[in-house]
């Protein structure tokens, strides 16, 4: 265990009396006692944001926040054994889920150097009428300032990176409130951006509970506010934020898979189990509510109940394990809840739906349900995968677009006409065609719009929210 981790703000005393215990959700362990800042700590939070970005972030040019982060990228590689460990330990996903992730992190990391070097204003044509054809006229491109980063616990290094590290390409100071019950992957992620140059003052943690963190949102040297987590939290931040302050939201939905009678029923099954069961659902665009043509329906189903019956779940630092823990007892509940009530409601339990001991849950396939049910018509956030059959994709489409979601859904087709169809008239800020809902690769566009968020992340889009143009415009005195 470690005792009493030190706070990332520069100057802080780390004399708080009051600490956060972290807690292993498979074991249930203590993992770590984490100091939190005093009042007076987080005032010198944003004191140093501001002051970092006018006097150090402002000046710094493209090539040093590149190479930054290029020694940020080499850090994690050198590190992913040891940072895939403290995935799996304080999150709960298995150790090859996590490995994969830190994989992606450095990927993202790489990427968000290389576009460092590619922010770039434009040049205005000027002489497309009499009165403005003697001037010049370009844009260029300036950090928007000090950013808060508010962070999910569900990919607590690869998101982590995504939000700073785009930050710091983009030319920000930054301030980050890593999730409540994943802030080690956090800590070490930032102790590895000041071990690669970024200026110490630049760059500060604060590990604050939600309620905490609505308290300093409204904090006027804000700039812009980066959240991915809960809708309900979410939602929030558009009335909380100072006047002129941008914002990115990424929540979830509730994810829709259509599998047609024309697919390759086997490669459809095994990509919806893992688009489903990956971290056991935790993700904001697992697959969670599957449309079958009922051609296929039965061997479909037969199909998905033998891939899920091989799946082990347990200990995630096991490297058999497939799905691991849910994040909180109170998780387990609220899932085990909606399980129960589906099926009071008429819901046929096909395999799984039970609870295995520490945190985890059996996989769990149900068919019979519909929108009516909770587990249907909101984001479960765990491993449950509704199955059912559809004759007419149009009414599968409607349904669908009757939710409040919209970010990513899927469909296994071969036929063409079939996949642009559904393309064009799913509501959904996204559609992956013969491939999982659950389907990101980190330069992609990425993000949810209605209830499911606001913005697009995805390393490029994003550093493109961190920056704002400002307009020169030179007249030629002839």
């Amino acid at each position: 265990m470690k005792e009493n981790l030190e706070l990332i703000i520069a100057g802080a005393t780390n004399k708080s009396a009051i600490t956060l215990d972290l807690i292993n959700p498979f074991s249930q362990e203590l993992i770590a006692t984490i100091i939190k800042p005093t009042a007076d700590e987080i005032e010198k939070a944003f004191m140093n944001a501001e002051n970092a970005f006018n006097q150090k972030m402002k000046k710094m040019p493209a090539y040093r926040r590149a190479e930054i982060l290029h020694k940020l990228a080499s850090l994690i590689n050198e590190n992913s054994e040891e940072l895939a460990l403290q995935i799996a330990t304080e999150g709960g996903k298995p150790l090859k889920d996590a490995r994969i992730e830190t994989a992606r992190a450095v990927n993202t990391v790489k990427f968000s150097a290389d576009e460092a070097l590619r922010i770039n204003g434009e040049q205005i044509t000027m002489d497309r009428a009499p009165n403005s054809q003697n001037h010049i006229s370009f844009t260029i491109k300036e950090p928007i300032g000090p950013v808060l980063a508010i962070s999910a616990f569900n990919h607590p290094v690869n998101l982590i990176c995504h939000q700073v590290a785009t930050s710091i390409a983009a030319g920000n100071s930054i301030i980050v409130k890593p999730s409540e019950k994943t802030p080690l992957s956090c800590y070490q992620i930032c102790s590895y951006i000041l071990q690669s140059g970024f200026p110490e003052e630049a760059l500060s943690v604060l590990p604050l509970t939600g309620i905490e963190t609505e308290k300093i949102i409204s904090d006027r040297r804000l700039r812009f506010v980066s959240f991915i987590g809960n809708a309900t939290v979410g939602w929030k931040i558009p009335k909380l934020i100072a006047n002129g302050v941008g914002y990115s939201l990424e929540h979830g939905g509730t994810a829709s898979a259509i599998v047609d009678k024309n697919c390759d029923l086997n490669y459809a099954a095994d990509s919806i189990i893992k688009g489903g069961f990956y971290h056991a659902g935790q993700v904001c665009v697992s697959t969670q509510n599957v449309f079958i043509h009922q051609d296929v329906y039965d061997i479909f189903v037969k199909l998905m109940i033998e891939k899920t019956g091989k799946i082990v779940t347990g200990n995630p630092q096991d490297e058999n394990t497939d799905v691991g823990p849910i994040i909180t007892s109170q998780k387990v509940e609220d899932i085990l809840a909606q399980i129960n009530q589906a099926v009071n409601l008429g819901a046929k339990k096909l395999i799984g739906g039970n609870y295995l001991g520490n945190n985890c849950i059996e996989p769990t396939l149900l068919s019979n349900t519909n929108y009516g049910m909770r587990i249907m018509n909101s984001e479960i956030f765990g491993p449950v995968i509704n199955i059912n059959k559809y004759i007419n994709i149009q009414n599968v489409i409607e349904e669908c677009n009757a939710t409040p979601f919209a970010f990513q859904n899927a469909i296994y087709t071969n036929d063409i006409n079939l996949a642009l169809t559904f393309s064009r008239n799913i509501n959904s800020k996204a559609v992956i065609i013969n491939d999982s809902t659950a389907f990101r690769v980190d330069w992609m566009p990425f993000g949810g719009s209605d209830y499911s968020g606001f913005g697009v992340s995805g390393v490029k889009y994003s550093i493109n929210d961190l920056v704002k143009d400002k307009l020169i415009v030179i007249k030629h005195l002839i």
